[in-house]
């Protein structure tokens, strides 16, 4: 017969075995969820991160407020002068000339009244890869391109030009996703009323055909308007990609690669930009009327005769390629290192303030397509005017943000 105390010290150290167990059990569970916890944060800071990336080099604020600057007051809350609205038919080129819309970027900030608070992130991925506007389109997995196909709506309401979801539609899902993220949890809601843009009876059906806004998926690399067999072809894939998903041809020309005139400059009055008061008043001065160049590689009236760092520093840095050396530029403040002292810049709207932020890798990527993956076409863009300062006094971090973009979260951002 086993003592009694013998029996208790086995039932003692029995009961402290199985505290034991459970006290490990119970630890390991909730290190467990800790830790799935953190990576879940993790991953929603890492999409974040991915959106609010995006929506600065794709230059969502030069549209939509906040000049190209995340700490900046009015930070994607849309536009508060008629001066950030559009002018869309005709009247863009003649003002008495009709139709004529007047289109203003909404306020893409998540209050919930103003702004876009009230719709998930699915309705403002369909936004964005389909160019449906989210107030009058449900919360569904979109099944088809073509309006009355799959539950595409037979009838679809589009976004107003100049949003360039024609263009976004060709980034990837989780691109798209990231953008949506950041918009509804990566910044601060900010109560701005926007009035609504006007728009034909068809919503803008008419203006979103193919032949209008190019094929969706892109046509297969190389077209009758590209070259296959120079440079690095998967630099040169990546460029194109970039060019498209970018809007290039939305200033420089074409619909997609198929379309004549890609990337070719303007062919017309329609498609040149007055810069200045006289975008809202023709009478008003100063006026300055830009040219969007011929970016082919033809070597007289495009880009051939300039080096891919060339183009590197024009995109990254804003500066002329026909009046900037091909060197490495060591600076972004004129008169420091090798920066020009008094630097010649591209004219407004080249988004290179926005285009800056992205990586030397896909700038380098986009010159290398327009060298070498774009067959030369010969069309002689006049010369953009300008002021006597070659637009320095626009590009001030005042005006066009810092660089690089100050770190997250800012004031505006959460």
């Amino acid at each position: 017969m086993i003592p009694p105390s013998r029996n208790l010290s086995r039932w003692l150290a029995s009961i402290c075995t199985v505290l034991a167990i459970a006290a490990f059990t119970a630890l390991t569970t909730t290190t467990t969820a800790a830790t799935s916890d953190a990576r879940v944060a993790q991953s929603s800071r890492s999409q974040i991160l991915l959106g609010r990336q995006l929506v600065m080099e794709h230059a969502c604020s030069e549209c939509h407020g906040g000049n190209d600057n995340p700490a900046a007051a009015g930070w994607l809350d849309g536009v508060r002068s008629p001066i950030q609205e559009f002018k869309i038919g005709p009247c863009a080129v003649d003002p008495s000339a009709q139709p004529c819309f007047t289109t203003r970027p909404k306020n893409i900030t998540p209050d919930n009244e103003t702004g876009i608070g009230k719709y998930t992130e699915r309705q403002i991925f369909n936004a964005l890869r389909y160019g449906l506007r989210p107030e009058e389109t449900p919360d569904v997995a979109i099944t088809s391109m073509t309006p009355g196909k799959g539950n595409f709506p037979a009838n679809p309401k589009y976004l107003a030009p100049p949003m360039p979801w024609n263009a976004w539609r060709h980034m990837p899902d989780n691109q798209l996703w990231a953008i949506a993220a950041y918009l509804k949890r990566g910044v601060k809601p900010s109560s701005h009323k926007v009035p609504d843009s006007d728009r034909p009876p068809d919503a803008w059906a008419s203006f979103m055909t193919p032949k209008d806004i190019g094929n969706y998926p892109a046509v297969a690399f190389p077209t009758s308007n590209e070259r296959a067999g120079e440079g690095v072809h998967a630099q040169v894939q990546r460029g194109r990609y970039l060019v498209i998903s970018h809007d290039c041809a939305a200033c420089h020309g074409g619909a997609d690669p198929t379309s004549n005139g890609w990337l070719a400059g303007v062919m017309s009055p329609a498609q040149e930009f007055k810069i200045g008061p006289c975008a809202v008043d023709p009478k008003a001065q100063p006026c300055f009327t830009t040219r969007p160049k011929n970016l082919t590689p033809d070597n007289t009236s495009g880009i051939g005769r300039f080096s891919e760092r060339q183009i590197f520093n024009a995109l990254r840095y804003g500066l002329r390629p026909e009046e900037t050396p091909d060197v490495k530029i060591t600076s972004t403040t004129p008169g420091k290192g090798n920066f020009p002292v008094n630097p010649h810049y591209l004219a407004p709207p080249m988004p290179w303030p926005s285009w800056r932020h992205m990586s030397d890798a896909d700038l380098m990527a986009i010159a290398a397509y327009l060298k070498h993956g774009v067959k030369p076409v010969s069309n002689k863009v006049a010369d953009s005017e300008g002021p006597p300062d070659f637009w320095v006094s626009s590009y001030t971090p005042k005006d066009i943000g810092t660089y690089p973009a100050p770190k997250y979260p800012t004031a505006n951002e959460r």
